[in-house]
């Protein structure tokens, strides 16, 4: 492995390929069902607990959105 900025296209064999994107992806989904999730709990369930465990979950999914995003963008 050599040291330094690695130079060339992204997929080429000096500069793999990430799975970042497809991580993002997945998050951006996680979000999404957390938050369908909670609305619907307060909406159908009228369940509270339900309610604040998929809101504390869609608040960590979005805390791995950004995390993710901004590794994004730190590897760019």
């Amino acid at each position: 492995m050599r040291g330094g900025r690695l130079k060339g296209p992204i997929g080429s064999p000096e500069r793999p390929a990430s799975a970042l994107t497809f991580r993002l992806v997945l998050a951006v989904f996680g979000a999404a069902v957390c938050l369908i999730g909670a609305v619907l709990a307060v909406l159908w369930a009228h369940s509270a607990s339900l309610t604040v465990v998929l809101g504390a979950g869609f608040l960590a999914a979005c805390l791995n959105v950004y995390w993710v995003s901004r590794r994004r963008r730190y590897e760019r």
